[in-house]
């Protein structure tokens, strides 16, 4: 890192949405920035995203409007047993009202406006660039074509889940009698649950497409999943494994394609015992990897982002970046932990009569009525005032 009359020099490894949002709220600060992806495009996969109102405002204080990248507001929330029959349907867009909507949008849009957002702020994003090597003392990245940076373990196991994901033209199920009111709602998210499966649809890119995530025993899909996103699946394979529901859904399930069709592993991993360690500090999934059962794994990646912006600040000797990151770790683990235990709890498969263990509006309510660029900053205020 640079002197202490000047900017900090803060390297970022990992061009995702955790690293990108954390390249705008520290070029804010007016730190020299420069953000390292292994791979050559920095391109996240085609899929939707949610964006709920604890990271859509955050997005707004680096510049991105989601509405305007083609997310949708949430405005209805449906569930339905396998059988068909429907269990609950709440409309999201009653009662409290949040600050900024919960919105869905498309990663890859979402990626791209990250990318130009911080481009902008005066980042530079170097690609193909591998890390092996990082010492937490120096401050020094090492690179698998033999070059360094200078910057002023828990493994992942297996969820027992797996999942389908892909896209459908929302066009195709409204144009079908038997399928068109699944999806006659925008905004409308539907959820059908089985004993040990469920199928998760909702609409995105100004409600024009349909993402899915179809969650089932790891088991049935093994020799195809693996923990890259990017596994080919079939639509027999699909078809197989929901083959016990109502045929409107099977329905729906046999308008997916071949080139959208993708399959993963879902793995967890539990609680780090630390995320930082002198000059250096993890965020988003190395620190917290999230189950997709909340939709709250790239919201709390932002979160990360904007409390080291905050943390961060302008005029910070480097000398005093490993305090600051200690705090850092102090104020977003408990958080990121809770968020990760009720991700866990949503995802538990129930028997017939059985409820969860947790009351869903409390759990939304925790969830979404967080800004943590509010409370970095009294965080902030306050350790400073114990010095």
């Amino acid at each position: 890192m640079g002197s202490a009359a000047e900017p900090l020099k803060v390297i970022i490894i990992g061009a995702g949405i955790g690293g990108l949002a954390t390249a705008s709220f520290v070029r804010q600060q007016g730190h020299h920035v420069e953000v390292y992806e292994s791979s050559k495009f920095a391109k996240e996969l085609g899929a939707a995203i949610h964006i709920p109102p604890n990271a859509h405002s955050l997005l707004r204080k680096i510049g991105i409007d989601p509405i305007a990248i083609g997310a949708n507001p949430c405005t209805r929330l449906t569930m339905f047993a396998s059988s068909g029959f429907k269990i609950n349907s709440i409309d999201t867009s009653a009662g409290r009202k949040w600050e900024f909507p919960w919105v869905l949008g498309h990663r890859v849009k979402l990626h791209d406006a990250l990318k130009e957002a911080a481009t902008s702020a005066g980042a530079t994003l170097h690609l193909s660039k591998s890390a092996t090597r990082i010492d937490p003392h120096q401050g020094i990245v090492e690179f698998d074509d033999g070059t360094s940076a200078n910057g002023d373990d828990s493994k992942p196991f297996s969820s027992g889940k797996s999942a389908f994901r892909f896209l459908v033209p929302r066009e195709a199920v409204l144009s079908d009698p038997q399928t068109k009111h699944y999806a006659s709602t925008d905004g409308e998210m539907v959820i059908v649950y089985h004993a040990d499966r469920r199928l998760v649809m909702y609409p995105t890119s100004d409600n024009s497409i349909l993402n899915f995530v179809c969650i089932h025993p790891e088991e049935e899909t093994a020799s195809k999943a693996t923990g890259d996103w990017n596994n080919d699946a079939t639509k027999e394979m699909l078809l197989d494994v929901y083959r016990d529901f109502h045929q409107d859904f099977k329905s729906i399930l046999n308008k997916s394609n071949a080139e959208s069709l993708k399959i993963w592993k879902l793995l967890d991993m539990t609680p780090l015992e630390s995320w930082s360690d002198e000059k250096l500090a993890l965020l988003g999934d190395a620190a917290h990897p999230f189950l997709p059962h909340q939709g709250q794994g790239g919201a709390v990646a932002i979160e990360d982002a904007a409390a080291l912006g905050v943390l961060l600040e302008a005029g910070l000797r480097p000398e005093d970046v490993p305090d600051r990151l200690s705090l850092y770790e102090e104020i977003r683990r408990p958080r990121a932990n809770k968020l990760q235990e009720y991700t866990r709890l949503a995802g538990e498969d129930l028997k017939p009569g059985q409820a969860q263990k947790f009351d869903v509006r409390d759990y939304t309510n925790y969830n979404f009525d967080h800004d943590e660029f509010d409370n970095s900053t009294k965080r902030l205020k306050e350790w400073k005032e114990t010095k």
